[in-house]
């Protein structure tokens, strides 16, 4: 009897497990099976016939500069290209870049070629290759045949180059500069890793609250977000933008904000939603020393005490003046002892004036209108003068007042919709300053 309860309950547990893996089986797909898609295979990349020909070849890569006043041909010629080649390679170029755009110390890759059984001293020319800007390679190579090395090698049918455009792909980095200031703002700015660059565009953010002649102090504080882009093998492409900028003078702290509005443009605003941008710059121009104030002063020319209704810029000769705010301009002419001079009118019952000036920007005439911080002319010493610079006057109500005292007001004010915009951005830009500063900088980007 206990023999037959065994052999019972071996059975059932045996149909137990048959049951178990048959249901497994029927669930379970067959993995050696071919699985089904809607979508379709992925197609190979294509490839030109004459590329699916080509021998396997060597390669070696040479890298040179444009001279100054030098052309992509006597770039060529001087490495002993043959004039037809190099010919060839330019027109294939031509409907896709000018070379004449191409600027002095532009960095140019030369290719040569060989077979894979051959010495290198069968190499023949291959094409180059350059930057036209930080996201676009230039491409010009010869088309692959199976004679480009013989002897041959110089008939037109093995002088056939292609140019094709490569769009880069490039990355981001964010990096963060908290310092104090103990020489000069610039100073300070490209001691923590700032480019020349960058630094004149941040100093043209506070260009607009800040004298940096006067009001800078040792010790006054400086904060910087900004970004960089690399390419695929993590090298330096190109400067990205400023993010964020905080300067603190005297103890009052601007802090302004980078935000997109809501049609796809950006600007820098306050904590409060002021644009940092005003109606008027108050230094119309970069890199001068302020030589004379606004106020009585000794005329230099006359030797007697007369009110001074500017500013001086002392600048090099040619050095760019640009238009303080918008306007219209409504004088553009010699004017006695001003020498070349500039008038502006400006809305809120501003006007600004240029005067002593080199040459006018091109295009320039009367009832022009100019956009702020657009070149209008550049420094000279026309007029009665003792030296090159920029004679700035800035009137209101047709009354000239001091450049460096008059409040002007902001000129955008941002709307409900953009205002949430700007709190957005603060709290995203302040969790990223948080992330690089918890490091103690250690680190120097954020991906």
């Amino acid at each position: 009897m206990k023999f037959y309860k065994i052999l019972y309950f071996s059975g059932v547990a045996g149909l137990l497990v048959l049951g178990i893996w048959a249901a497994f089986w029927l669930a379970t797909p067959e993995w050696s099976a071919p699985r089904l898609s809607a979508k379709p295979a992925p197609a190979p990349p294509y490839m030109e016939a004459a590329w699916r020909q080509a021998p396997p070849t060597h390669r070696r890569i040479i890298t040179t500069h444009l001279k100054s006043r030098d052309t992509l041909a006597a770039l060529l010629t001087r490495h002993d290209i043959a004039a037809r080649e190099a010919q060839e390679a330019l027109n294939a170029l031509r409907p896709v870049y000018n070379p004449r755009r191409l600027p002095a110390q532009k960095a140019v890759r030369l290719y040569y070629e060989w077979q894979a059984d051959a010495d290198e001293t069968t190499k023949v020319f291959a094409g180059f290759d350059f930057l036209a800007n930080a996201r676009l390679r230039i491409i010009v190579r010869r088309t692959p045949n199976t004679d480009q090395f013989s002897n041959q090698a110089s008939n037109q049918s093995s002088n056939h180059f292609t140019a094709t455009q490569h769009e880069r792909v490039l990355h981001e980095r964010q990096f963060f500069i908290d310092a104090l200031i103990t020489s000069s703002f610039y100073e300070t700015a490209r001691k923590r890793g700032m480019s020349s660059g960058a630094v004149v565009a941040l100093l043209r953010l506070f260009s607009f609250t800040t004298d940096f002649q006067r009001d800078i102090r040792n010790g006054d504080r400086l904060e910087v977000l900004y970004t960089r882009r690399f390419d695929d093998t993590d090298n330096f492409a190109e400067e990205g933008d400023i993010i964020f900028a905080a300067l603190t003078n005297r103890g009052n702290r601007r802090a302004f904000w980078r935000t997109e509005h809501n049609d796809g443009t950006f600007g820098f605003y306050d904590d409060d939603g002021a644009s940092v941008q005003r109606l008027l710059m108050s230094t119309p121009i970069d890199g001068a020393r302020l030589s004379s104030n606004f106020g009585l002063r000794r005329d230099p020319i006359k030797g007697y005490t007369r009110k001074h209704l500017g500013l001086d810029f002392a600048a090099p000769i040619g050095t760019p003046i640009y238009a303080a705010g918008d306007g219209v301009i409504t004088e553009i002419a010699r004017k006695g002892s001003y020498g070349n001079y500039i008038s502006i009118r400006h809305n809120n019952n501003f006007t600004t004036a240029y005067a002593h000036l080199n040459k006018f920007a091109k295009g320039l005439r009367k009832g022009s209108r100019v956009k702020q911080t657009q070149t209008i002319a550049y420094v000279g010493r026309t007029g009665r003068v003792t030296g090159p610079h920029l004679h700035y006057e800035v009137l209101r109500n047709g009354k000239a007042v001091n450049p460096r005292t008059i409040t002007a007001p902001a000129n955008i004010k941002l709307s409900k919709i953009n205002r949430q915009r700007l709190n957005e951005a603060r709290a995203r830009i302040t969790q990223q300053i948080n992330q690089l500063s918890a490091a103690g900088n250690a680190t120097p980007s954020l991906q």
